[in-house]
């Protein structure tokens, strides 16, 4: 009885994080009526309010997906704001580019940038070397990790747009596939319940 406990309680802790998720991806997502609430916004309300900007089909989707993915790495701050303005010209899903952009985060941020300075360091073939006197000079660990980050800004720059490439382009890839294979599986669907039934005689 008791093994079986953990997973019961699980439960409601999961459901309670979920809603929680759920809560932060509405407050600070934009919807079509709320676009004029945000003050960088504001001037563009009219154009990003129009239907064809918030319609889920097979070009709006990946192109919303490629822009969030692309725009959250490249941009870590004020993201969702400029992927929205960016969906504009290129008729993407305003709500789609604006949702993957919060894959950049506060808890990503870090793995994202050391990957960022290990792919970068990988293409110029070439290491961050820091003097151990520079850094014993600084007192904490925030001023050695900024001190570092600001000698590793080369190798980090080059891996960003390199991963914010890479994951624009399989963002779009993977979503279209994706938004394919489901139209495929809700037509299908709909034909068998047109057919109705079978029943074996």
């Amino acid at each position: 009885m008791e093994a079986r406990a953990g997973p019961v309680a699980a439960g409601p802790r999961l459901v309670s994080v979920l809603a929680a998720g759920t809560k932060f991806v509405r407050r600070h997502l934009p919807r079509r009526e709320t676009i004029h609430q945000y003050r960088l916004l504001r001037p563009f309300a009219r154009h990003l309010s129009h239907p064809a900007l918030w319609r889920l089909n097979r070009r709006s989707v990946p192109r919303g997906v490629a822009i969030g993915l692309g725009i959250g790495i490249i941009i870590p701050f004020m993201h969702t704001v400029v992927a929205a303005l960016i969906a504009l010209p290129a008729r993407a899903n305003i709500a789609v580019a604006a949702a993957f952009t919060l894959l950049v985060n506060p808890l990503t941020i870090p793995p994202l940038y050391y990957a960022a300075y290990r792919v970068g360091r990988w293409e110029l073939h070439t290491d961050v070397i820091v003097d151990p006197a520079q850094v014993d000079r600084l007192g904490s660990e925030l001023s050695r990790f900024l001190f570092w980050l600001h000698a590793a800004s080369g190798p980090i720059a080059l891996g960003i747009l390199t991963i914010s490439l890479g994951a624009a382009l399989f963002g779009y890839a993977g979503s279209k596939l994706v938004y394919r294979q489901l139209v495929r599986r809700r037509w299908r669907e709909r034909r068998l319940s047109r057919r109705g039934p079978f029943v074996d005689a």
